[in-house]
């Protein structure tokens, strides 16, 4: 608090100068060495945090004010070149991170702009519900950009990657609408059929241009993906009509929600997908069976029904754990290690 601003700006230049030539004079050498790539990716994520840091020093010396979705807006466009410098793993997912938290941040902007074109509250409340709900959308398309699957595969990479997670974590969550009352309102019900509207035709068009925009996949991986986002959407629009709690129809559609899951993990030979999938149904089940004979639990018959049914799922698991390493074109070796994992 003592420290003169002009102290605390002018050292704050001199490290961003630092670093930026160090940067610099990295990139001149072209070194292809794995100590000289590390070097620069370093240099990179810690210039493109660091620049948020110098950001927020100026905003607070010069009491500018401000909101913070302008800053992030800000600091995620200036240091866009910047983080086009890195290309490891790491660096892409720090930078969706970071573009995902200004995306949010800048929608509440957007809100109270739609909300001065329209006195119709229901439009512009389905409105930005739906720019939220369909952000994994956005940055699908931002992967699928030729110039950054060409010269940034990592980066296109994650970005698709963390956008099917986010849709496949989005549909998996949708079970819990089921216990909770959603009618209310004619006002709230105008606003959900607006919602599912624009969320009906962008999935529409989703589907549409998957091939184009996943063009060297093959047709059971565009397969896959369509009927996850049909199943998403389909569940998730089931989910948002119905008066009382119905937990048992929210358990069973994210049973059957995760078997397409599984489904298309076997199609895109996806094996952490499918591992992870079946884990997450067998313990779904064994939740179920305690929701619906909870009361049960403390008998005698509770316990061994609930040992039976853990059992059987088990058995059935090493049961068709062979033809599943097969498939995934896995040795024997490899079986015998997972298995044993």
């Amino acid at each position: 608090m003592q420290t003169p601003n002009w102290i605390k700006l002018t050292v704050d230049l001199i490290l961003c100068l630092v670093i930026a030539l160090t940067l610099y004079r990295v990139i001149l050498q072209e070194n292809p060495s794995a100590r000289s790539q590390w070097l620069q990716e370093v240099l990179v994520i810690f210039y493109y945090g660091f620049t948020l840091a110098s950001m927020a020093l100026i905003g607070q010396t010069y009491q500018l004010g401000g909101s913070i979705a302008k800053l992030l807006l800000v600091w995620t466009l200036v240091t866009l070149p910047i983080v086009l410098l890195g290309r490891g793993k790491f660096l892409s997912t720090l930078w969706i991170i970071g573009t995902i938290i200004t995306y949010t941040f800048n929608l509440e902007v957007i809100s109270n702009f739609i909300a001065t074109l329209t006195y119709q509250r229901y439009i512009w409340e389905s409105l930005v519900s739906a720019l939220y709900t369909l952000t994994p959308f956005f940055f699908i398309l931002l992967s699928r950009i030729p110039w950054l699957i060409k010269n940034r595969p990592v980066m296109a990479g994650e970005l698709s990657r963390c956008s099917w997670l986010a849709i496949i974590i989005g549909g998996w969550f949708c079970q819990f609408m089921w216990y909770e009352h959603i009618f209310g309102s004619a006002q709230e019900t105008k606003l959900l059929q607006l919602f599912l509207i624009i969320c009906f035709f962008a999935t529409m068009v989703m589907l549409i241009f998957i091939p184009k925009l996943y063009p060297s996949r093959t047709k059971k991986t565009q397969l896959a993906m369509r009927i996850v986002l049909i199943a998403t959407f389909t569940i998730g629009a089931s989910a948002l009509w119905h008066e009382h709690s119905y937990p048992l129809i929210g358990a069973l559609s994210n049973v059957a929600y995760m078997i397409v899951l599984t489904w298309a993990a076997l199609q895109t030979h996806s094996i952490r997908l499918f591992n992870m999938m079946t884990a997450l149904i067998c313990i779904r089940l064994l939740f179920i069976y305690f929701e619906v004979f909870g009361s049960m639990l403390e008998t005698g018959i509770g316990l061994v029904v609930g040992g039976v049914i853990t059992l059987l799922v088990v058995w059935g698991w090493f049961k068709k754990a062979g033809l599943l390493a097969q498939y995934f074109g896995l040795s024997q070796q490899d079986k015998v290690m997972r298995d044993t994992k």
